[in-house]
């Protein structure tokens, strides 16, 4: 894939500060259909086939997700709506409020002739609020559960990347995005299911990392629609985002201060946001912030008077081994 920018894209290219809802359940449905990524996913895949087995309402829901969300190609955009939302009801609320043309063209190139997906095509009242219940009941059943799992990978990630940004710029997040990714400005030559070319022409690009996302970057069928462009989270990143917190072991091994500050360097925190948000003196965040770099748990970066701490891959892994 080919994505072409300007200069006005290049600004305009952003990351996603917040979960993307719909792009997560899409993913994770596709996930179900095949066992690639054994090494993240199989324990979640085991428990969501048991309890799909032992709850009839689970499967009800798959039944009408799996066709819509194949492991394929192609799946309809109005699944994924543009644009960040507070909550998951303002995501399906998106869903189900596309334009019926659209709704129609979309799943007229899904293919399927099953009297579910005609039902959704028609764009009947019961159907839309069938597929609403369906999304809404799979998170609920199979992503809610995880979503602390998720959420750590998450910043992990985007405060890679941010990092990335702020000291190697944009070129070098987006050769980051993929192996395989080649920047030859003006274009960002991508590895894909398909060939095919994506002009920005001056509307930027949203960069969505997603923690249900395997292999390969994913962007919208409809290059009309606002430029999107999913991609899986940094695989070390995913590893190490701890499936369980039964104490605050790290606190008892480092201290409850330096615990918080290693935790709060996740995101990136400048030296007066740790102060403010720890509650100690500006002194004391210095005397941690320097054992913390020296034993090398965080990076620390200066930019004139400001300094931003941020966690790195040793930090990461204390933070996974601690609980």
């Amino acid at each position: 894939m080919r994505i072409h920018f300007t200069e006005v894209d290049l600004g305009r290219t952003r990351l996603a500060s917040r979960i993307d809802h719909m792009w997560e359940v899409v993913n994770a449905v596709q996930l179900l259909q095949h066992r690639e990524g054994g090494l993240y996913f199989d324990g979640w895949r085991r428990r969501v086939r048991q309890e799909a087995f032992a709850e009839p309402r689970l499967q009800r829901l798959l039944h009408t997700l799996l066709p819509i969300a194949p492991h394929a190609e192609y799946f309809p955009d109005f699944l994924t709506p543009a644009g960040e939302f507070d909550d998951l009801d303002d995501a399906l609320d998106a869903v189900v409020s596309v334009p019926k043309p659209r709704l129609r063209a979309e799943m007229a190139l899904l293919g399927g002739e099953s009297a579910p997906l005609r039902a959704i095509a028609g764009g009947g009242a019961p159907a839309l609020r069938g597929l609403r219940a369906a999304l809404g009941g799979f998170y609920r059943a199979a992503v809610q559960p995880r979503l602390a799992v998720v959420e750590a990978a998450r910043h992990a990630d985007l405060a890679r990347r941010l990092h990335t940004l702020g000291h190697d710029g944009v070129e070098a997040v987006l050769t980051g995005i993929a192996p395989g990714a080649v920047w030859e400005p003006p274009v960002l030559r991508l590895p894909y299911v398909v060939d095919s070319d994506l002009l920005l022409a001056g509307r930027g690009l949203r960069l969505v990392p997603c923690y249900f996302s395997l292999q390969r970057p994913v962007a919208l069928a409809d290059p009309a629609l606002p430029p999107t462009l999913t991609f899986p989270l940094d695989p070390t990143t995913r590893l190490l985002a701890p499936e369980h917190r039964p104490g605050d072991h790290l606190g008892a091994l480092v201290g409850t201060t330096r615990a918080a500050i290693l935790r709060l360097a996740m995101d990136g925190c400048s030296s007066r946001e740790l102060i403010r948000r720890t509650g100690v003196a500006p002194a004391t965040v210095t005397h941690h912030t320097t054992i913390l770099r020296d034993a090398g748990m965080i990076a620390t970066h200066r930019d004139g008077t400001v300094a931003s701490h941020h966690i790195t891959p040793l930090g990461l892994q204390l933070l996974h081994r601690s609980g």
